[in-house]
């Protein structure tokens, strides 16, 4: 795997005597989208901050670029575009007005494809942010990081807020100009379903840790939900190891298993049951099994 633009080594933050990232280690390849996952509190924002250098870590190291986060200077800056939680703009700016300031303040600004987006939006010049609504404050968002044409893209919860027309509407326009130049992406978000539409790598925080990171497709094949009927009660012990969640009513089992292999299933035939079928799960039901508060494998 080429080395990552996005690289987060060993990372630790405490606050106020709580650890909210417990050894947090993974990278971002070039032209990879990466989803970050993790429940309310999870850490995920954290994350994102300590790489744009706007927070320090308690321990461990970040890197964007391939420069470490803490000395970020302007000409690296100007290659990320940031997109952050629930659209922090200058609220009593008008349109126009925080336009010319941010693009005063690029070394880089493609004033024809923002011009291009911002009439693609139909975004109103002469209003005040704060008059904006949800969805238009996020494409004016999305239009401002995009305008210096980034190489490195980080959407924390995009969409938050937003109703589902307006999702959709960003995510459509976000996966356009995403696969348009294979942009490497680092991208937050509670809403599963986005983040499976467009992530080819997934890391989900539990607890403080990264209990998953690997491609979507590999997530999917490693972590299994199962049926399994048996010839009379169905046994309390499978002797199986990485069960993630079990449940038993009479002859019916249904287990979540993570690094699903032939041995797993060879164990569970030594106990003949009458049937045994794959349950299929989204991104979504994944990221539910993970998270459960029952204890997970260290990683997957």
């Amino acid at each position: 795997m080429e080395r990552g633009v996005i690289e987060v080594r060993d990372l630790v933050k405490y606050y106020g005597g709580r650890c909210i990232l417990d050894g947090v280690d993974f990278e971002v390849p070039t032209g990879c989208i990466y989803g970050l996952l993790g429940r309310n509190g999870a850490g995920k924002t954290t994350i994102i901050r300590i790489l744009m250098g706007l927070e320090t870590a308690t321990r461990g190291r970040t890197f964007l670029l391939g420069e470490n986060s803490r000395r970020l200077e302007p000409r690296q800056k100007s290659r990320v575009g940031y997109v952050a939680e629930a659209h922090q703009l200058i609220q009593n700016y008008k349109v126009a007005r925080l336009v010319a300031l941010c693009k005063g303040l690029s070394r880089r600004w493609n004033d024809k494809f923002f011009k291009q987006l911002m009439d693609t939006f139909r975004l109103p010049m002469e209003r005040k942010v704060k008059e904006l609504s949800g969805g238009m404050r996020a494409q004016l968002n999305l239009a401002l990081a995009m305008a210096i044409e980034p190489e490195v893209l980080i959407l924390d919860d995009p969409t938050l807020g937003l109703d589902t027309v307006a999702r959709r509407q960003f995510l459509a326009l976000a996966i356009d100009l995403i696969q348009r130049d294979g942009r490497t992406i680092l991208f937050s978000s509670h809403i599963l379903s986005d983040v499976e539409r467009i992530a080819e790598r997934i890391g989900i925080l539990v607890a403080g840790k990264l209990v998953v990171d690997c491609s979507l497709d590999e997530l999917k094949n490693r972590i299994k939900k199962l049926r399994v009927i048996f010839p009379q009660d169905a046994p309390t012990d499978l002797h199986m190891t990485e069960i993630i969640r079990q449940s038993n009513s009479g002859r019916e089992m249904v287990i979540t298993v993570a690094n699903w292999n032939q041995q797993k299933k060879a164990m569970i035939e030594t106990f003949k049951p009458a049937s045994c079928d794959e349950i299929p799960m989204s991104l979504e039901e994944i990221f539910i099994e993970c998270t459960h508060p029952e204890p997970m494998p260290d990683q997957i």
